[in-house]
This record gives C-alpha cells, sequence and structure tokens, in this order.
C-alpha cells in the first residue's frame, strides 16, 4: 500500500491506496475485505475534504466506513462508492489516465481489477488536488523563487 499526503492551511490530508490487487492462475491472491471498502470510503471522504478546504463546491455525500465482518457488501453500497467518486470528478477536474467509473447491475462481476480501478481513481483525485492547491497564486504574493515572509519589508 502506498501513502499520499497534502498539507493544507495547517491540516494534513493522508490516503492510502492498494493498487496492486491481483489474480494468479485464475484465483485472487487478495480479496477486498470489509476494512479494504472502509479504507477506500475514507479516502474518498479525505479528497472530499480536502477539495472543499481549497474552495471546490463538491456536494455533501454519503460515506460509510464503519463495516465489519457482518457486513455485507451490496450492489447498492459499491454503486454508491462509484457514485460518489464521479461526483468529486464531476465537480473537479478529471485527471489524464483516469478510468472512470462503472454502473453495478445484478450478474456483473467486481474483480481485482475494479478494485485496481476505484484506487487509482482516488490517487489520481488526491494528486490532481495537491496539483492545483500548489499552483495557487494568491493576491499580494511573490512568486519568483522567495518564500512568503521572506522579503524585508523597507
Amino acid at each position: 500500500m502506498d501513502v499520499y499526503s497534502k498539507t493544507i492551511g495547517g491540516t494534513t490530508y493522508q490516503i492510502t491506496v492498494k493498487e496492486d490487487w491481483t489474480w494468479v492462475a485464475g484465483i485472487q491472491e487478495d480479496a477486498l475485505a470489509f476494512s479494504d471498502f472502509n479504507r477506500i470510503e475514507t479516502n474518498s471522504q479525505t479528497l472530499r475534504n480536502m477539495l472543499t478546504a481549497i474552495q471546490y463546491a463538491i456536494p455533501s455525500l454519503t460515506f460509510v466506513t464503519n463495516r465489519d465482518q457482518t457486513y455485507i457488501e451490496l450492489l447498492s453500497g459499491i454503486n454508491r462508492v462509484e457514485t460518489n467518486l464521479e461526483s468529486i470528478r464531476t465537480n473537479f477536474v478529471t485527471p489524464p489516465g483516469y478510468p472512470g467509473t462503472e454502473s453495478w447491475t445484478v450478474g456483473k462481476g467486481f474483480d481485482f481489477t475494479d478494485a485496481n480501478r476505484l484506487e487509482q481513481d482516488i490517487r489520481l483525485l488526491f494528486q490532481y488536488a495537491g496539483f492545483v492547491y500548489d499552483g495557487f497564486i494568491y493576491c499580494g504574493t511573490v512568486n519568483c523563487g522567495y518564500q512568503r515572509g521572506a522579503l524585508p519589508l523597507v
């Protein structure tokens, strides 16, 4: 798993993604567990919070982060995860290489490629939010190699 973080206005936003879900000889080596779905949704929530902190109008979204061993993920839950990411992307930007979302129906299987796609969606959006923040130039700042406060006032 890889950890990505960005500090904005004194708050550090951090996500943990796993983009190496695999199958070997037709058998899924590592299956998504309840904790993985919790992590994916927590990452989505962190991404939304980060974007609202830099003034993007991301609508309120519903996240489920309290799954346990007794929780069974239904199609409606997977569709909610997909819809949340699509809402974030629609109100922000589509990064190059963004794999996009799926719509889940009965009979459509969820496998390691879908897990990798969800993780990649979150990582790309998070990284681009960081790029956008880094690219902000505020009125009255000097952006020619000096850090704010480094210039002497005469």
